[in-house]
């Protein structure tokens, strides 16, 4: 850590702001050149900061241990700042697990945001060791267990369980290695009992110590005399490795994951540059050192079958780089791999603005990879919320480069993970469509819209009593109910569901409308709402003419219906009156509506086109969309 990282001499830094960048910038130095001694000082200089410091995520640790881990918590300290974490330990006291697992809060009010549950293989067995029972595997899995689900009880952390590395002193290696009864043969058992157990658990991880240890060299890894004198097991060495592989998972469950890997083409997905070079002397392929950019592209696939939306920004000719991704037979990726692409001569700052609005994320949803310091340098500097990972320039550092990328760590891929991000592809591929189409009707008709109008379907009832809860701008009245709620007023009333899919994606529903009266000669409509997914389409008229189509059908002389105004809903304003409604009256918390559901006008097949409907704000004509209807008011 440089001179310029320390505190103004005479005082501390004065603002905020300028408590960040200094943990930021010395937390960076420090990773680029690691050091315990340095650690140590910026833990040290931490700690004089204000609880909440500007650009950082406060992050609460708890750490349950049986061995001396308080060498290591600089190391973490300083890794979880590169993540953008700003970390605070609580220590539990040493070898107690279950009092905590009872009652968390006695490691912190509130309790830990996280917790690391260490356990030193040695002090867990003792003496056991050396000739264990057959069931001590057992023991310790059950232990672990019931800890794990006691802090998860009581508290809504993530639970990090470190797995059981290597003991620090060996003994009877080689009998141990022939024996399966052995105790490190048992502790494999215990750490492949505790995957099997966790794995699926939504606020439960592992941190493979086993693994971390194999790849560093449990030779180098652990200082025995240390471990002797103080309980201390790791080597100072090996400290940074913890911090960051801790780190890793800490981020991951405290920090939004990224959702795109925006990518260069020359030198980053090939090596070469395709417009000078040409497609045969461009390297790609299972020789070096093209197969070091193929192992990139089959890190940039698994990717996307993990859920991440791939992109590319590429200063090429288009058609040449487009066809060279279809054509090559030792490309890994093809062009529908990737959700968008800007492959032009333009800035990258603005070609990653337009990518963003395209794919419909946030730029602090992008990492952006490039083998060029310079684009590194304007992305960081014009769009510091975008992760810059700078692609290397010797091949043979590509597989270093992968494994340390930032930004592409997932515990766990979700169903609903694979979904969003099938639907934002989905969704840039009706951006690209509607850009090239000359006008709103034609766009909208190549959408090939399928609409399904359900009347009472009970099964829906979760999925609409979400819907009153989180919609918001199209949403007349915000009225919010529970499944109990919808229920009932399927009973009195009826609840309309409407799903739609078009050539590209199944939305599920999208639409509720709510008749809470059907009785007499009005109908009243209770709520009436649109997710903002299908906002742009004109389907929210197909639902309100089956509401009164089926009022007509009733012999309704009128539906009522009215518009609460709230912050948000400003755009559903109109929407009444544009489809034929009269206001009847008005004040500043309600505006009551009315229209008679009148006849078809003859000959047309289409009931309540015209004077019944129509007016100002139709949008789309129904021929655009199929729909069918199902269900009874009944």
């Amino acid at each position: 850590m440089s001179g310029s990282s320390e505190p103004r001499p005479g005082g501390r830094p004065s603002s905020s702001a300028e408590w960040g960048e200094l943990l930021r910038r010395a937390a960076a130095e420090l990773a680029a050149a690691p050091s315990h001694a340095k650690a140590n000082e910026l833990f040290g200089i931490g700690r004089q900061a204000p609880d909440s410091v500007e650009g950082l995520r406060d992050l609460t640790v708890g750490v349950l241990r049986n061995a001396t881990v308080e060498p290591w918590l600089p190391e973490m300290y300083a890794a979880l700042l590169n993540e953008g974490i700003k970390a605070d330990f609580n220590v539990g006291d040493f070898g107690v697990y279950e009092r905590y697992a009872a009652s968390p809060a006695e490691l912190g009010e509130p309790p830990p945001d996280i917790f690391l549950l260490y356990f030193e293989p040695a002090a867990l067995v003792g003496d056991a060791r050396h000739e264990p029972p057959p069931d001590i595997a057992d023991s310790i899995v059950a232990r672990v267990d019931a800890i794990v689900a006691g802090l998860l009880e009581g508290t809504g952390a993530t639970i990090v369980v470190a797995n059981l590395a290597p003991d620090p002193i060996r003994f009877h290696q080689l009998h141990a290695d022939q024996n399966p009864g052995s105790w490190p043969q048992l502790r494999r058992r215990v750490n492949t009992a505790l995957l099997d157990g966790f794995h699926t658990g939504p606020r439960v991880a592992i941190l493979d110590l086993d693994r971390i240890v194999a790849e560093y060299g449990a030779g180098r890894a652990f200082d025995p005399r240390m471990y002797l004198m103080a309980r201390s097991p790791f080597a100072v060495d090996f400290l940074p490795h913890l911090g960051r592989a801790f780190a890793d998972i800490a981020a991951v469950a405290a920090v939004p994951p990224r959702k795109c890997v925006v990518v260069d083409c020359d030198n980053t997905l090939w090596g070469g540059v395709l417009g000078e070079d040409g497609p045969e002397r461009v390297a790609i392929g299972t020789d070096y050192p093209g197969e070091a950019y193929r192992e990139f592209q089959q890190f940039l696939a698994g990717l996307g079958r993990r859920g991440f939306l791939l992109a590319i920004n590429s200063k090429n000719d288009e058609a040449d780089a487009l066809s060279f991704l279809a054509e090559s037979p030792d490309m890994v990726l093809r062009p529908g791999d990737f959700t968008a692409h800007r492959i032009n001569w333009k800035d990258k700052g603005a070609n990653l603005a337009e990518l963003a609005e395209e794919m419909n994320i946030g730029l602090d949803s992008m990492i952006f990879v490039d083998d060029s310091p310079v684009e590194c340098a304007r992305i960081r500097s014009a769009f510091p919320e975008v992760l810059v990972e700078r692609f290397p320039s010797n091949p043979a550092e590509i597989p270093g480069f992968i494994s340390g990328m930032r930004g592409t760590q997932r515990l766990r891929v979700e169903v609903e993970d694979l979904k969003r991000a099938e639907s934002l592809r989905a969704n840039a591929r009706r951006q690209r469509l509607q850009r090239g189409a000359p006008d709103p009707e034609a766009f909208v008709r190549s959408l090939e819209i399928r609409l399904v109008i359900e009347r009472q379907n009970r099964a829906a009832i979760p999925r609409v009593s979400q819907l009153t809860q989180r919609t918001n701008q199209f949403n007349l009245t915000t009225r919010r109910y529970s499944p109990g709620d919808i229920e009932g007023l399927m009973d009195g009333g009826v609840v309309y569901t409407m799903s739609m899919e078009d050539r590209f994606s199944d939305y599920g529903i999208v639409g509720v409308a709510i008749v809470a009266d059907t009785v007499g000669e009005s109908w009243e409509i209770d709520s009436f709402m649109l997710s903002c997914r299908a906002f742009g389409r004109g389907i929210e008229g197909e639902l309100l003419r089956t509401v009164l189509d089926d009022a007509h059908a009733a012999g309704a002389r009128a539906v009522r219906a009215c518009y609460r105004p709230t912050a948000k809903n400003g755009m559903s304003r109109e929407f009444l009156p544009g489809h034929g409604f009269k206001l009847t009256e008005q004040s500043d918390e309600v505006l009551r509506f009315e229209v008679s559901p009148c006849s078809p006008p003859p000959g047309t097949n289409s009931p309540h086109r015209g004077d019944c409907r129509g007016g100002p704000g139709h949008g789309v004509g129904p021929e655009l969309f199929r729909v069918s209807r199902k269900g009874s008011l009944q």
